[in-house]
């Protein structure tokens, strides 16, 4: 074989450094960021169309009964919830160290939307269509959940 020449100079020039590529998305990454981006679209709007009730709170209860102001603020709390989880799974999508936090919060969801149904329970507000609600209001949670523990075994590959 042929070995190159390193008496000349200029023959054996230092290999160039290329950029490491990036290291590939965690695998729930976009499970994450669609149901965050749903769960963006959903909290802001039960918000909004929670703060319309809060001027007809007032007559709403001495109608309605206490029972309500308590279903209320499960909504509001639920509502919150889910926009705040809803931004931070989004901006935390691609992160796999905060899997975790992100199974966390699903979990808390999935509680929040579990209260809320015992809430309107306790109101008398349940019908077929609250259950179907509720059963669908569920499956972005556990998306979540599933995005956040495929995150969590990519991070340990």
């Amino acid at each position: 074989m042929h070995e190159p020449d390193v008496s000349t100079p200029g023959t054996n020039y230092p290999q160039p450094q290329f950029p490491s590529q990036p290291p590939p998305p965690p695998p729930g990454k976009g499970m994450i960021k669609v149901s965050g981006i749903i769960l963006i679209v959903f909290g802001s709007i039960a918000l909004l169309l929670l703060l319309m009730l809060l001027p007809f709170l007032g007559e709403l209860m001495d109608e309605l009964g206490s029972g309500y102001a308590i279903s209320l603020f499960f909504g509001f709390l639920g509502a919150g919830c889910t926009l705040a989880f809803g931004i931070i799974g989004v901006r935390n999508a691609g992160n796999a160290a905060k899997a975790q936090s992100i199974i966390t919060m699903g979990i808390i969801l999935i509680v929040l939307h579990a209260i809320d149904l015992f809430a309107a329970t306790i109101v008398g507000e349940v019908d077929a269509s609250t259950v179907v609600g509720k059963i669908i209001g569920l499956t972005l949670p556990i998306l979540y959940i599933v995005g956040g523990n495929m995150n969590k075994k990519g991070l340990k590959l």
